[in-house]
């Protein structure tokens, strides 16, 4: 029985642990009014505005339009964590020639909430397993 308990203790731990490790990766939600502000890099610019954060360089091309996708509040990375990419990527660089509604079963369709992303996005939030 006392080994039922240490099991099931180590278990949430894990659990709890793993979570606050994937907390920690997301993304900060916007904290701020979006009320005429919807040109992030007026003031999220390297050296704009003190103490406004800078784009980090990671952000290197990445048009304005595309800051909401992680750092809304309610977007996809910050109410759930992205699905691993489950399969070795080389050969396979253009996402959306599988995964696209209808292409291939049973390979899962990219979601709605996905509409208007190209390609060149998708690594930002889905990342090979481990």
């Amino acid at each position: 029985m006392s080994n039922v308990r240490v099991s099931a203790s180590i278990g949430v731990l894990l659990l709890v642990g793993v979570g606050a490790i994937q907390q920690v990766n997301k993304p900060p939600p916007v904290t701020h009014d979006l009320a005429g502000r919807d040109n992030c890099l007026m003031c999220h610019t390297a050296g704009a505005m003190e103490p406004v954060p800078d784009v980090p360089a990671s952000h290197a091309d990445r048009p304005n339009d595309t800051c909401m996708w992680c750092h809304a509040a309610d977007a996809d990375i910050q109410t759930a964590d992205p699905p691993a990419i489950a399969h070795d990527m080389a050969g396979r660089d253009n996402c959306l020639m599988c995964h696209t509604p209808g292409a291939m079963e049973p390979v899962p369709d990219v979601p709605a909430s996905h509409e208007g992303r190209g390609i060149e996005y998708c690594s930002m939030c889905h990342k090979p397993a481990g």
